[in-house]
């Protein structure tokens, strides 16, 4: 409560957030953004070309190629993340704030309910 007043307050975790990023559509978002150049290029090759292999025991299964999902445990990571969802209070109007950190949001509202 903040000066008689209640507020909503919403958490969100998005799950497996660094892993559905789009690598497409992140890359369009950066370019929007005026990131361009050897900086745009230098994000992409981090990206693009990497693959996955899961060996149980001698087996070994097929590759498959990556075309979502950003490094975790890096620090480009959490930063890229945030600018694939930067535009989402855009989709708010002025009714609700929104604050983001990696891949946490904090959605809330003041009511104009007195208690």
């Amino acid at each position: 409560m903040e000066n008689g007043k209640r507020q909503q307050v919403a958490y969100v975790d998005f799950a497996k957030a660094f892993d559905s990023v789009c690598h497409n559509k992140l890359i369009a978002k950066l370019r929007m953004y005026g990131i361009c150049g050897s900086l745009l290029q230098w994000i992409e090759d981090i990206l693009s070309g990497r693959s996955h292999q899961t060996k149980i025991g001698n087996s070994l299964s097929e590759v498959a190629f990556i075309i979502s999902g950003i490094v975790q445990g890096s620090c480009l990571g959490p930063v890229l993340f945030l600018l694939y969802i930067s535009d989402l209070p855009d989709i708010f109007d002025d009714v609700v704030t929104l604050k983001l950190f990696a891949d946490d949001v904090v959605i809330f509202q003041y009511c104009c309910c007195f208690i």
